[in-house]
């Protein structure tokens, strides 16, 4: 395995690259009521599975269980989440998003895909070529070590 030397342009451009994507307000982007970055992903996640149990939902965000049903509490106050009980299973509670709240996120969902498409476009063909390839092996190489867990997609033909 080839080790990337302390100070060199790909060390310093990944860490750069992964202080922007912290933990910055995703809310930011769109228009509307303002929203921690824990409270835009779970409406994302919530607007993707159209219902999702706590538990998965704790998954998924890398949340203990306690903050999740903290998370959910405040999301309901605000008229964004409705709690209701799994039909296959009652001692499940689902979380789904309300009306509004599924307008909410979906005007997240639209500003971030608008975002990553102005910052993808103002890459060349070659530029996002090479970073589609790079990005690939990056994500084998973080689910080899265990970085990353239930992959989307198939990361093996990644260009």
């Amino acid at each position: 395995m080839e080790r990337i030397a302390p100070g060199s342009p790909l060390e310093e451009l990944l860490g750069r690259l992964l202080r922007a994507a912290g933990p910055a307000e995703q809310s930011a982007m769109v228009p509307g009521p303002r929203m921690s970055p824990s409270e835009a992903r779970a409406l994302l996640e919530l607007l993707a599975a159209r219902g999702i149990a706590q538990g998965e939902l704790a998954s998924l965000l890398g949340l203990e269980k306690s903050t999740i049903s903290r998370l959910a509490a405040g999301l309901e106050r605000k008229g964004w989440v409705r709690r209701g009980r799994d039909a296959a299973n009652q001692r499940y509670v689902r979380l789904y998003l309300t009306p509004e709240g599924r307008a909410v996120a979906s005007r997240l969902w639209g500003g971030w895909h608008d975002r990553q498409a102005r910052i993808l476009g103002a890459l060349s063909e070659e530029e996002r070529a090479g970073l589609a390839i790079g990005l690939g092996g990056l994500i084998r190489a973080l689910a080899a070590e265990g970085l990353l867990e239930d992959l989307p997609g198939d990361t093996e033909h990644i260009a």
